[in-house]
């Protein structure tokens, strides 16, 4: 059971990340199926608490969502939704983690687009894949290495 979950987690979010990069838009149906696997995933792997995953949906979204209030439009409400459903898979100090590693990558990724001229300065990237690569390096670790 555990393999098979691993399978469909890590499957949406590579369908996340494959259709964000190429639309630039998460549909909410692709978040709310890693909402429920998420939900699934507290009864395959039991090392999150129920508490820790209801406030790891907080954690990094509202961050998130006040980000994109304030940026007018820097992070979409995806990303911001990606966030909140990773955060029933992770709990908080992973979403948290997570986040960070997804926006370090992300980071990376645009400075490096920047300069080789790529996009431009006021040109947007998808951040989502960036972001479920993180979720997918938490994931693996929390329920794998420790």
């Amino acid at each position: 059971m555990r393999l098979v979950t691993v399978i469909v987690i890590f499957g949406i979010l590579l369908l996340i990340s494959i259709v964000d990069f190429k639309i630039h838009m998460i549909p909410d149906q692709l978040n709310m199926l890693l909402f429920l696997a998420g939900i699934w995933s507290s009864f395959v792997f039991q090392k999150i608490t129920i508490t820790g995953r209801f406030f790891g949906i907080f954690v990094v979204s509202i961050p998130f969502f006040i980000i994109a209030l304030l940026s007018s439009g820097g992070l979409g409400g995806g990303d911001i939704k990606l966030m909140a459903a990773s955060g029933v898979l992770l709990g908080v100090t992973g979403n948290v983690f997570a986040a960070c590693f997804g926006l370090l990558l992300g980071g990376f990724c645009g400075v490096f687009l920047l300069l080789t001229k790529r996009i431009g300065y006021k040109e947007c990237f998808a951040l989502g894949p960036f972001l479920c690569l993180g979720i997918a390096i938490v994931f693996f670790q929390i329920n794998f290495l420790r």
